[in-house]
């Protein structure tokens, strides 16, 4: 019978581990995957650092959804700990030039107490510290409509982790204070998002077979874009333009990313007994009103295990909560493009092969709503949003 998601994650930090306790430890995991997409003049993407995928640069993709990780971690005298992850996927370049995903020292002050120092994961969601790691995953692909609300990968800074037993109550949490930046494509270009003066919460709870787990993080944000804020940019046009043409320096101010205050916010729940599972989550981003549009997203997953086989099932939904045009032609083109609004019904197959491996199917039916790009990118100039698509993904998860 396949393994439920927290023997799988105990086995992961396990198997691989050295007859003779040794203080140093090295895995690695990674998915190669093939995505088709049936929308041709536009192209998915998992993540919006992605400039390209399945649909109109090519029918079948197979660096959309492949990656590969490395991990060693290293136990030190007095209470102390370090580990290091590299990842290697699709960046906003269109290469797969490796990056620094996590790299921090802890220290153990006590059982249930640690501090860590330096970069750590971005920890939203219910599979945040295990979300590269296909093989522990249900899905394919997590669902984008709340997986993808934003192209973070971690946070540099230092946090607090706790935990404690209360009862028949596992209870655990983070405090975390830093910055973030994330580069992503951008009219041709690339764009930079930086968060400062970040401080995030998350607190979990796990009693029998049930987790929950909540999420809070603000901070100030920036992006900083050539083809936003130069001489010809849509902020230059509103505060250089007459209002007969358009210009509104005021609107410029508004929707320019600019030390803007930026929230996000995330609830979970997990059952799983074993031979099934459901699992759901709901997300959502505020803050300042900007090019950032605010969101709301949620997804359920159900689930079947029968012994090497789990299929499973996915109902996601995604709605824009600011306004998509304007009165302003100018404020309009600039946020046209930022609606993702978007229904998704999903049906898989995973098969556990063998220890360590796991090949999966995933079939994906997509509805944007009127006006929605959804999570579509390279648009074309026969595009229309507003439409759906099917998506078809094959993948091989694996550890080692």
């Amino acid at each position: 019978m396949t393994r439920s998601l927290p023997v799988a994650l105990l086995g992961l930090a396990t198997a691989f581990a050295p007859a003779q306790e040794s203080p140093f430890r090295f895995r690695g995991f990674g998915t190669l995957a093939a995505v088709h997409s049936s929308e041709k003049n536009a192209d998915f993407s998992s993540n919006f650092a992605q400039p390209s995928g399945p649909g109109h640069t090519r029918s079948v993709d197979f660096g959309v959804d492949s990656h590969l990780g490395l991990q060693a971690d290293l136990k030190l005298p007095a209470r102390f700990s370090a580990v290091v992850q590299v990842v290697s996927e699709r960046r906003y370049d269109k290469t797969f030039a490796p990056y620094l995903n996590m790299a921090n020292l802890k220290f153990q002050a006590l059982p249930g107490l640690a501090f860590r120092a330096g970069r750590m994961p971005f920890s939203a969601y219910l599979i945040s510290d295990y979300q590269k790691v296909g093989y522990s995953t249900p899905w394919a692909r997590p669902p984008v409509e709340v997986y993808q609300f934003n192209p973070l990968t971690h946070f540099d800074g230092g946090d607090v982790l706790w935990k404690q037993q209360a009862g028949p109550v596992a209870l655990s949490g983070q405090v975390l204070f830093g910055i973030t930046a994330a580069k992503v494509p951008l009219a041709g270009g690339v764009a930079t998002f930086k968060g400062k003066d970040a401080m995030a919460a998350n607190a979990t709870a796990e009693i029998g077979s049930s987790t929950f787990r909540a999420f809070y993080l603000q901070m100030k944000g920036t992006v900083d874009s050539a083809a936003l804020d130069g001489p010809t940019g849509p902020f230059s046009l509103l505060r250089a333009l007459p209002p007969a043409l358009g210009g509104n320096p005021a609107l410029a101010d508004q929707y320019q990313v600019k030390g803007d205050r930026i929230t996000y916010a995330s609830l979970g729940f997990n059952y799983d007994p074993g031979t099934w599972f459901f699992m759901a989550e709901a997300a959502r981003n505020a803050g300042e009103e900007n090019i950032l549009l605010h969101a709301t997203a949620a997804y359920a997953t159900a689930g079947f295990r029968l012994q090497s086989w789990t299929p499973y099932f996915t109902a996601a939904w995604k709605q824009t909560d600011s306004a998509t045009t304007s009165s302003n032609p100018i404020v309009t083109a600039l946020i046209r493009g930022n609606d993702h609004a978007q229904t998704s019904f999903g049906a898989g197959l995973r098969w556990d092969v063998m220890g360590g491996a796991a090949l999966k199917l995933q079939f994906d039916r997509v509805d944007h709503a009127e006006g929605s790009t959804g999570a579509l990118v390279n648009q074309q100039s026969a595009f229309k949003p507003g439409g759906t698509y099917n998506l078809i993904t094959a993948t091989i998860d694996f550890v080692f």
